[in-house]
């Protein structure tokens, strides 16, 4: 018996659907659409973002209602020089208008400021106390930064601060929130190990409400109502500390009802030494566990992982490249020997396909400095020049191109967080499209880090510093990082692939165990502030511009709080809203609860309007 078959034009068309997704398909896993076109990720600059004015010159000096704040200080105190620095910080990050002082040449009126913020460690520094009782009964708001010395002075006003009995010096350890001063850590404990104060032993009254307390039980912030207005008093030492500036902004907004500021609202995740070349042969550690050297590792096992956890979580990586493992800092820079062309293709396309960005580590690790001592204290070689260090970032961004032809590179991340004038230099002269550099936000003792802050520089580069690391929880980022999302709305955390390989950076734990710390601190932290948004370095970089440039007015009224904003940008802009009363009406915004008592406000106009309720009893 004789079979036939025969070909239908339905299955010629199923063949040709099916051959043509397959080419899609191969086509998708090759260079050729890298090559095609280049990234989206493109960051403005701030000429070319289109702006607004709610207000003239001439309506803006007339505004009435605008709150003001004085910062009085101590120039030849150290610690108040410090929180006083710390103060005029949070105050630009918040736009609050204020007048920073010399406590010596403090004016005999001060009935226009709304609040004034001590940062003096005696109460005797100032020229007279007399004015302390008038001004607060009648509605002016005084927050004291650290507990002053115990003179007379403070004892002719402790008891108006809320304190019946004063006892002796100590040194309180430990910190115990009672209320969301910072945004979501009510009932958040943090150890003695991380938090050290210089307080004074106290008891309160019942008028007085506690934000804060020691370990030893020591009210460590507290406010307390006097007649119109109320005292608002940290009782310790670490507003010396730039880590705690969320806590100082929480101080702030206690000082003064409804407060609102701006914030950046954004989610930031980086992955410094990525791509990078995979040391060869295999880790002992790893083929125990896993069966395979060490770049099968990170293909099959550890990018897998971590584009899981991207996903779940909705994080977009930020990516930083290193060329080789070299040492060498004097040109010129060839074709090292372990270059990995291929690993970058591959690691780089994938990088890219879950939202996320490529940019620049180094040419190697060795940190742009020219500084002999810096460079010794990493175990790395100093550059001997700015021409030396300039040529290597073309190297590495000319490697970059040879994947991704077309791809804007545009953002750095010091090796080690460290880079000096000179390296930064050599950067921006090699480098046309660079447009942020991330490093770090904590203050550095040994003075070895690129220490930041959130702005826009002066030659246009965004500065972007990250706030938390590692793979596993840790107190101090959680600490830093809920200081950071208070007063900033920033959460910005990095990780290096080869932590893995090191016993010391893993702690001896395996890869399933550190990225089940690390799936779940990145769950507790996304569920926590799950109102960031995720970013690359790159996006958020517009944002920043955006914060910057933009010029908030508010106008306090009895049951509204009324917004103008001069260089609105194209999109949103966010604040935070800090009240106890219900939020009745929106005009030009979108008003999200985020917290008890605390909002998110975009708003969408250089004009907006909130209304508030009374405030519930």
């Amino acid at each position: 018996m004789k079979f036939s078959f025969k070909l239908t034009t339905q299955v010629y068309a199923m063949l040709a659907f099916m051959l043509v997704m397959a080419l899609i398909i191969q086509a998708s896993r090759s260079d050729a659409i890298l090559h095609m076109k280049g990234n989206q990720n493109h960051i403005q600059d701030i000429s070319g973002i289109k702006q607004t004015n709610a207000l003239t010159p001439e309506q803006t000096t007339a505004l009435q209602g605008e709150r003001q704040l004085l910062l009085l200080f101590n120039p030849k105190d150290s610690a108040s020089v410090k929180i006083k620095n710390n103060a005029e910080h949070m105050l630009n990050y918040m736009k609050i208008r204020f007048d920073a002082i010399d406590v010596s040449a403090m004016p005999t009126d001060i009935t226009a400021y709304d609040g004034v913020i001590l940062t003096l460690s005696s109460l005797s520094q100032l020229p007279s106390t007399g004015w302390i009782d008038s001004y607060v009964q009648n509605g002016g708001s005084l927050l004291f930064t650290s507990m002053p010395q115990i003179d007379q002075a403070l004892y002719q006003n402790y008891r108006k601060m809320g304190i019946i009995e004063l006892g002796g010096y100590l040194t309180s350890t430990g910190l115990e929130m009672k209320s969301n001063v910072l945004l979501h850590n009510k009932d958040a404990k943090y150890s003695p190990e991380l938090i050290q104060n210089g307080s004074i032993r106290v008891r309160l009254g019942s008028d007085s409400i506690v934000h804060a307390t020691s370990d030893e039980n020591v009210p460590l912030l507290w406010e307390t109502p006097y007649g119109k207005g109320k005292f608002v008093v940290f009782n310790g030492s670490m507003f010396q500390e730039k880590t705690s500036r969320g806590v100082l902004s929480g101080a702030i907004s206690l000082m003064l009802p409804d407060t609102i500021y701006p914030v950046l609202n954004v989610e930031l995740m980086y992955i410094d030494d990525f791509p990078a070349p995979i040391p060869a042969g295999t880790n002992d550690k790893v083929y125990q566990e896993y069966h395979r050297n060490t770049s099968r590792f990170y293909k099959d096992i550890w990018w897998p992982d971590m584009l899981k956890i991207a996903a779940e979580h909705n994080l977009k990586y930020t990516g930083v490249v290193i060329q080789t493992y070299n040492n060498q800092v004097k040109p010129p820079f060839g074709a090292p020997t372990d270059a990995d062309g291929l690993n970058l293709t591959l690691f780089g396309r994938e990088l890219i396909k879950q939202g996320g960005e490529i940019g620049v580590h180094g040419y190697n690790h060795q940190s742009l400095t020219t500084n002999e001592r810096i460079a010794g204290s990493f175990g790395y070689n100093a550059w001997p020049d700015r021409k030396s260090m300039s040529e290597s970032i073309t190297s590495v961004l000319n490697f970059i191109h040879q994947s991704f032809v077309n791809y804007k590179v545009m953002t750095y991340v010091p090796p080690s967080n460290a880079l000096d004038a000179d390296g930064r230099a050599a950067l921006k002269s090699s480098w046309p499209d660079l447009k942020s550099i991330s490093s770090v936000y904590s203050e550095d003792p040994e003075n070895r880090s690129y220490v930041q802050e959130f702005e826009i520089a002066d030659d246009g580069i965004a500065e972007l510093p990250r706030i938390s690391s590692g793979f596993m929880k840790d107190e101090f980022n959680d600490w830093a990082t809920a200081n950071a999302v208070t007063s900033l709305g920033v959460f910005s955390h990095f990780v290096h692939p080869d932590d893995i390989l090191d016993p010391d950076r893993s702690h001896s734990y395996n890869w399933e165990q550190m990225r089940d710390m690390f799936e779940k601190y990145i769950s507790q932290s996304v569920q926590q502030y799950s109102w960031l948004r995720p970013m690359t370095a790159s996006q958020a970089a517009v944002e920043l511009q955006k914060y910057q440039i933009s010029e908030p007015h508010f106008v306090h009224k009895d049951n509204e709080i009324d917004g103008y904003i001069n260089h609105f940008p194209e999109g949103s802009l966010f604040y935070v809203l800090r009240t106890d009363r219900p939020i009745t009406t929106q005009e030009n915004c979108k008003v999200t609860r985020i917290d008890s008592g605390s909002y998110l406000v975009e708003v969408t106009q250089d004009q907006f309007r909130i209304g508030l309720g009374d405030k519930k009893q």
